[in-house]
């Protein structure tokens, strides 16, 4: 199921040019976001990635559309997009809540305790946060290719996940393969590019480079680096966004078809009136 699920997610990037307009959208915010340092303008930079983070349920939701088939053109995607937009962004944003929440109660006993919350604050974040993605992170399909509610389209990824982790583990590592097969070259590549420029770092003491600003690094890496960076961010983000969501959505839309939710728990009463335990 996941090699077909590869193969379906290859053959829609070839047949779909819309399924594009997503990874061409995340490859020019990295591109920006690599840019703007260069500008002095770091402000400027946070906005773009939260605006950026703000839109992206727009163009996933556009690009599940076009995968589910109701119209893969340009209008379908378009369509889509509007139509699930807030659908995915609050349940993101209520998840994202979620795991913040669960992060400050982990802390509380520690800090009672006398700890320090920066000490014990990155295992917190890293210890809450592997679970949350692993329950949730096909909240989005859900909501897209079963048409979700909000709440409903959570409910519904914790499902398909406990109804079968192993599939899901799998998934998970073969999508952080094939991002490192993406990616790795594409720094590779990068770090050959600026190697003169950032040679002096490589044996700079570890306090200096922490203490590091962006300002710095950008002026040792040097404006052509940043541009060299940009261009080869650009492509590799493109293409394994583009990628990446077109394998999940592939791989949620086979497997939820092989396993269906489960009904919910009820009884009729003596008028033939539903209602759920």
């Amino acid at each position: 199921m996941i090699r077909d699920s590869l193969r379906e997610a290859l053959a829609r990037m070839a047949d779909t040019p819309a399924l594009w307009i997503t990874g061409l959208y995340l490859g020019g915010i990295f591109a920006l976001d690599l840019l703007i340092p260069a500008t002095g303008n770091t402000v400027l930079g946070a906005r773009i990635g939260f605006l950026g983070l703000c839109a992206l349920p727009f163009f996933i939701g556009g690009m599940y559309g076009a995968i589910k088939g109701d119209d893969r053109g340009i209008r379908g995607y378009l369509g889509a997009g509007a139509r699930y937009y807030f659908r995915i962004l609050i349940a993101g944003t209520v998840i994202l809540a979620a795991a913040l929440l669960t992060v400050i109660l982990v802390m509380v006993p520690f800090t009672l305790l006398g700890g320090s919350p920066l000490e014990f604050l990155p295992a917190a974040l890293l210890g809450v946060a592997i679970p949350f993605a692993f329950f949730t992170f096909f909240f989005d399909t859900a909501a897209v290719f079963e048409d979700r509610k909000v709440l409903d389209s959570i409910r519904r990824s914790v499902e398909f996940v406990t109804g079968s982790p192993l599939r899901a583990v799998i998934f998970y590592l073969l999508s952080l393969v094939l991002g490192f097969l993406i990616f790795l070259p594409a720094s590779v590549l990068w770090s050959f590019i600026i190697a003169d420029r950032i040679e002096p770092l490589v044996g700079a003491n570890i306090t200096v480079l922490q203490n590091m600003t962006a300002t710095q690094l950008v002026e040792i890496i040097g404006v052509p680096g940043l541009e060299a960076g940009a261009v080869i961010g650009f492509l590799a983000v493109t293409f394994g966004a583009t990628l990446l969501f077109s394998f999940k959505a592939c791989f949620y839309r086979r497997a939820a078809v092989a396993a269906p939710a489960p009904e919910a728990m009820g009884e009729y009463d003596e008028k033939g009136r539903w209602y759920r335990y």
